[in-house]
């Protein structure tokens, strides 16, 4: 078998000291509310009573709420439909009840100070108010008429709303607790005493996206990440809640740099069924009976031992190249050595042009990138769901591995890895 599957990648290997050259890593937290959560609490704290003064041509009105405030979400606003009554007087006259909507949008921005910040638009009435009203010698136009009182309601409004929206969403309370929690060690293999730390820098946030009666904010905590192997890491002391950047977009992925190391016990593993007792060559053939692996001076040294038209030992070396173009690591250079064999080996020998030399390049490539796929994938297992604390814990995702340089030492390669996807918060 595979030797811990690079010991689960991401999981079971120390931390490199290059770390500082990996990008800082986003873990996500999505901040979700919907419209009809924010309706109900919304109408906890509207006054039945809404305006009353001054209606125009010498009137004075009264507005008074009727009914629930009815909210949707869409279009990255946030619609309000007030229900109300209008009451019209004129010194001894008074109208009878007027029944309309007033209709507002609200756009939601994110201050530094984690506050939620209501700008609110009145954007019309509803279609049932009357045209034309008659109050005593008046002849009123009650819709042109309610365009005056729209600002002392919207006025009214702003501060409920603008309060409402933070008690629904609720966001510095929900990003606070991680924050904080975000400055401990966690550990996520215990056979291995394996731990992720984290050294959060700053927190970003997209604008709120409101759709489909969903409120959303995506919330970003930028921070450093590695993975240590031993006793648990001392915690670095908790900074106080940054202020909040707000952008327009931030890159949501997670990077982690690690030495990892394929061993080549296991390369032999993945050679024997192509090579052991396997036959090569046409006129004149060979069987390989017995091989073995080392590193020596940043090459593979693959030592066969082989009967039939060539009886004895046989070296073919294999250089790793790393190819930052197409992201692999592959065995270049693969041929037999000719520096202590002689004539057994020369430039013609029919050796050269048996197929062993393609064999064993073909699967070294195949077994490097079997091993890192299966690394990858028992990577984003075992961080699919990590407790990070009480009712919250972190959902990752490993979508790739970035490669880098190969070192090649007496029993493995040393690969530089950079594991890449993405990791939200999951609170619960």
């Amino acid at each position: 078998m595979y030797r811990h599957i690079i010991l689960f990648v991401l999981l079971l290997f120390s931390a490199v000291s290059a770390f500082a050259a990996v990008p800082t890593s986003s873990i996500n937290l999505s901040v979700e509310s919907s419209a009809s959560d924010l309706s109900a609490i919304v109408n906890q704290s509207l006054p039945k009573e809404l305006y009353k003064g001054q209606g125009g041509l010498g009137t004075s009105v009264t507005v008074q709420r009727t009914g629930p405030v009815a909210v949707t979400a869409n279009d990255n606003f946030i619609y309000l439909t007030l229900p109300v009554q209008l009451t019209f007087s004129y010194g001894f006259y008074e109208s009878y009840p007027l029944r309309a909507g007033l209709r507002f949008k609200a756009r939601v921005n994110i201050s530094p100070d984690w506050r939620l910040k209501t700008e609110l638009y009145y954007t019309g009435l509803s279609d049932n108010l009357a045209d034309s009203l008659k109050l005593g010698p008046l002849s009123l136009k009650p819709k042109n008429m309610v365009e005056a009182i729209t600002q002392p309601v919207q006025r009214l409004l702003t501060p409920i709303i603008d309060t409402k929206v933070n008690d629904a969403v609720k966001l510095r309370a929900k990003v606070a607790p991680l924050w904080q929690q975000a400055f401990n060690p966690t550990q996520v293999n215990k056979e291995f005493s394996t731990w992720l730390r984290l050294t959060p820098e700053r927190i970003v946030i997209s604008p709120l996206q409101a759709a489909n009666n969903q409120i959303r904010l995506a919330v970003g905590i930028i921070t450093g990440a590695e993975i240590t192997i031993g006793p648990k890491p001392a915690a670095v002391p908790p900074r106080p809640l940054p202020p909040v950047q707000l952008l327009s977009t931030f890159d949501k992925t997670f990077h982690i740099q690690l030495a990892t190391d394929i061993f080549f016990d296991d390369l032999v593993t993945a050679l024997n069924p192509v090579l052991l007792d396997k036959t090569f060559g046409e006129d004149k053939k060979i069987t390989i009976k017995k091989f073995s692996i080392k590193g020596e001076e940043g090459r593979l040294v693959v030592n066969l031992t082989s009967t039939g038209d060539f009886d004895g030992e046989l070296t073919v070396l294999a250089k790793p190249t790393y190819n930052p173009q197409t992201n692999s690591l592959t065995f270049e250079e693969v041929d037999f050595d000719t520096r202590h064999a002689g004539w057994l080996i020369s430039a013609g020998s029919w050796l050269f042009s048996s197929t062993i030399r393609n064999t064993i390049k073909e699967k070294l490539d195949s077994a490097v990138v079997e091993q890192l796929e299966k690394a990858r994938v028992k990577a984003s297992t075992t961080l699919s769901s990590l407790q990070l604390a009480e009712r919250v814990r972190l959902s990752g995702n490993v979508k790739s591995l970035s490669l880098g340089e190969a070192a090649v030492l007496p029993d493995r390669l040393s690969v530089q890895v950079v594991a890449q996807g993405e990791a939200g918060v999951i609170l619960k």
